[in-house]
């Protein structure tokens, strides 16, 4: 996965070109850079967990209308949606754990280097970030069995939101 630009654009603010660094950096700025990144991977799971399991329901509903029985229909249906419930709850469970989780390592990190700089997780960002890169992916091998590279836009793996549990 490689990004076309780094996106930290706020609102209609540019995003700020890369400068030349030739000191490592201090310990405000990698607290904060380990905030923004926390936020982009908890993002990209939230996104890609979210897509399975729409894709899931959808392929179960898809297999129930497959079905003539209008009973065994309406069951497999309503099954299919608890089962989606119940994963997006799950998801949301996770995302919680792993907030808490990064939470209390972030604040051991901050009383290491004797500052409190917090970042809050702010997932709106963090997706349009997202969407900023590309997923880079082999492609068959051609006629001459040469593998080449193509392109894929993320947000055709991602899910921009939660799946909602109201059709």
């Amino acid at each position: 996965v490689c990004t076309s630009s780094f996106s930290m654009e706020r609102e209609n603010e540019a995003a700020p070109r890369p400068a030349a660094q030739t000191e490592p950096a201090g310990p405000i700025s990698e607290l904060r850079n380990q905030d923004a990144v926390f936020s982009v991977l908890l993002e990209a799971f939230r996104q890609i967990q979210g897509r399975i399991i729409q894709n899931d329901y959808k392929a179960c509903i898809t297999a129930a209308d497959a079905i003539n029985d209008r009973e065994t229909h309406c069951s497999i249906v309503e099954l299919a949606k608890q089962e989606r419930e119940l994963r997006v709850a799950k998801l949301n469970h996770q995302i919680e754990n792993l907030n808490l989780t990064y939470d209390h390592t972030r604040r051991d990190d901050a009383r290491a280097v004797a500052v409190d700089v917090h970042l809050p997780i702010d997932s709106s960002h963090a997706a349009k970030t997202l969407m900023d890169y590309i997923f880079i992916a082999p492609t068959a091998p051609d006629k001459d069995g040469e593998v080449k590279i193509t392109t894929v836009p993320i947000k055709d793996y991602l899910r921009d939101r939660t799946p909602d549990l109201v059709d």
